[in-house]
């Protein structure tokens, strides 16, 4: 449960369908999360959801599993009202006749459906969704289908993902078979659109994942033409970690009364994650994250940097230090990625390096530390609480530490006024630099940059003052320091 006075209570107490709850129980699941709780009751009512929750409350559960059960129940009503088959309509309005399904659902060929001049190809119906789900990722995608394909185990709802990056030769196949839970990111979607392989005016269930990111990656005028083609009469739930002026305008424009659930992730962030920062100049960064990930014995940590190019860098880097590693950045292809990805949720390297807008839609559990390399531009606090959200999850204490540097305090600072919390200053390490607490120092002439000869060394030790502070002033050269002792093999711990 979310770490909130939010009553606990059970799955079973949502009025889900038995085998819903079958499969929750299977994958391990006996109490939902807050937004899981508080969602899944309105959404089976059938109204229009605006929710705004952090990554890691389990939203994903919160929007799949009353659709699925909406599903369940719709076919259940087309098998005990089922007309003559000549007349038969589904109730869910699809335009269902021979020349798309025979006995069974098994297709039949017409002259119709040959190419003109092309005999014997069978040209593909289009894929007529009962259930849209639209995310900004294919990772996030991806994972999405994954939980509608686990949560539905014990149904017999089709589904599909389409996403770019990847050969459209294979989802095309997968939308031959007529799923009705469709996930797919804008683009991929407009294309198969385009190419009249995907028809939206049946879907009476529509989910827009992440909107904010959407809108920070440039999609919502797709998104805005993809919703203008779904039926008008549809039950829309829309997710966001934010609410921007641009976003709320959005959800005015597509949803009908909708019920407003907020899980605030002030309290979130604070209670299940142990949030710190550690002062250093930029060029100790590198040894520093190697000191902590021999020190704590990390298994599963996540580190998020600005650039792919630097992305790139570290993991290459951790990796000649035999420490396994991998990147995940645009650069990257989307089959690349998803290896990195299930090289990682599976254990086999100890530490991801990502990007943001590469690691958005990462769901993996038992995240045991986030560690930002950089942080995040002052402009874009919120993707802080974005990027530690991938630890603390499902109840468990995750550890969050930020790196920062002298030029980097006023992108802290606005993350402190936008969480309304003070991040923990962590003193005790061999790159501390003394930076004031109160205001971001200024850069005018006369004060110290980083690189500067002899850098913050006079003063930089731990706060014990035991004479480690020289160092701040060396310049390590990425991918070429020595491999600090006493740290041990991190890879030991569960393998």
């Amino acid at each position: 449960m979310s770490h909130t006075t939010f009553p606990e209570i059970s799955f079973a107490e949502l009025d889900l369908i038995t085998p819903i709850l079958e499969a929750l129980r299977t994958e391990g699941y006996e109490t939902p999360t807050e937004i899981q709780a508080r969602a899944i009751p309105v959404l089976l009512t059938g109204q229009d959801l605006l929710g705004t929750s952090q990554t890691g409350g389990g939203k994903t559960a919160a929007f799949v599993l009353p659709m699925l059960q909406a599903l369940s129940v719709a076919q259940q009503k087309e098998r005990v009202f089922e007309e003559p088959p000549a007349a038969r309509r589904p109730s869910n309005g699809k335009n269902f006749d021979k020349r798309r399904s025979g006995k069974n659902g098994s297709r039949f060929q017409s002259p119709l459906d040959r190419l003109p001049g092309r005999p014997g190809r069978i040209v593909q119906a289009p894929a007529r969704p009962s259930a849209l789900i639209l995310a900004p990722t294919r990772e996030l995608a991806v994972q999405i289908s994954e939980s509608v394909r686990s949560y539905g185990a014990r149904l017999k709802i089709p589904h599909t993902v389409v996403f770019g990056g990847a050969s459209k030769v294979g989802q095309e196949r997968e939308l031959g078979r007529q799923p009705e839970v469709l996930v797919a990111t804008p683009g991929r979607l407009l294309d198969f659109i385009n190419e009249k392989k995907i028809i939206l005016e049946d879907v009476r269930y529509l989910v827009l994942d992440e909107a904010d990111r959407m809108l920070d990656m440039g999609f919502i005028p797709d998104v805005r033409r993809i919703v203008a083609m779904t039926a008008q009469k549809r039950q829309t739930a829309m997710f966001s970690a934010t609410m921007p002026r641009e976003i709320a305008d959005l959800a005015a424009g597509i949803l009908t009364d909708p019920v407003r659930i907020q899980c605030e992730s002030g309290s979130m962030t604070v209670v299940a994650i142990d949030q710190s920062v550690m002062f250093v100049n930029q060029e100790n960064k590198l040894d520093l994250l190697v000191n902590l990930i021999e020190k704590h014995q990390m298994y599963k940590a996540l580190v998020f940097t600005r650039t792919k190019h630097r992305a790139s860098r570290i993991a290459k880097a951790l990796g000649k230090l035999n420490i396994e590693s991998d990147a995940i950045h645009g650069d990257k292809t989307q089959s690349a990625r998803m290896r990195a990805m299930d090289r990682f949720r599976n254990g086999e390297i100890q530490v991801l390096v990502a990007t943001d807008v590469a690691a958005r839609g990462i769901d993996v559990d038992s995240v045991t530390h986030v560690i930002n390399f950089e942080m995040p531009a002052e402009a874009e606090a919120e993707t802080y609480v974005h990027r530690i959200g991938r630890t603390g999850r499902a109840g468990a204490v995750g550890a969050a530490v930020s790196f920062c540097s002298r030029d980097e305090v006023r992108s802290l600072r606005a993350i402190e006024k936008l969480t309304k919390t003070t991040v923990r200053v962590e003193r005790d390490h061999a790159y501390h630099i003394e930076i004031p607490t109160s205001a971001p120092r200024s850069n005018s002439l006369g004060n110290r940059r980083n690189g500067s000869s002899g850098g913050s060394g006079g003063n930089g030790g731990n706060s014990n003052g035991n004479g480690s502070g020289g160092r701040g002033g060396q310049r390590s050269r990425f991918g070429g320091f020595s491999k600090p002792s006493g740290g041990g093999n991190p890879r030991s711990r569960g393998r």
